[in-house]
């Protein structure tokens, strides 16, 4: 594990590059708990826009192992069979690990959202990526 003052002042540092001051950023699994949100903060680091996406179950995602992309099932199944056939579940997204990771997120979000609840969206990711 990073410790947060470690992982705010990398995210400060990359920020703070041209093309992110120029086109914007997102940061996606951070911050994950109210520290990290309040390092973010202190170090000026206040996002316009906050998502709420919780990781719901890894069931219908896959990977290919040669391109290093990941599919959906349902939403975003890819139309070469060569593609599909390479097609494999990923490793580190057993359901276990998932629940796991769930477990946490609803353990951490009510502190992260208390300090951006006047910029954060509710996001379904259930639906095809061209709607999120």
């Amino acid at each position: 594990k990073i410790p947060n003052a470690l992982w705010a002042n990398l995210i400060q540092e990359r920020l703070s590059n041209v093309d992110c001051i120029k086109q914007g950023w997102i940061l996606e699994g951070f911050p994950e708990n109210q520290e990290q949100a309040w390092m973010l903060q202190s170090s000026g680091i206040i996002p316009r826009h906050v998502g709420k996406q919780p990781v719901k179950s890894s069931s219908q995602l896959l990977t290919s192992v040669c391109l290093l992309e990941v599919y959906h099932t349902t939403f975003d199944w890819p139309s070469d069979l060569l593609v599909q056939q390479r097609l494999v579940e990923p490793e580190d997204l057993s359901e276990q690990e998932i629940s796991k990771r769930l477990l946490e997120y609803h353990r951490n979000f009510p502190g992260v959202f208390q300090i951006y609840q006047k910029v954060l969206k509710s996001i379904n990711a259930d639906q095809p990526s061209v709607d999120v």
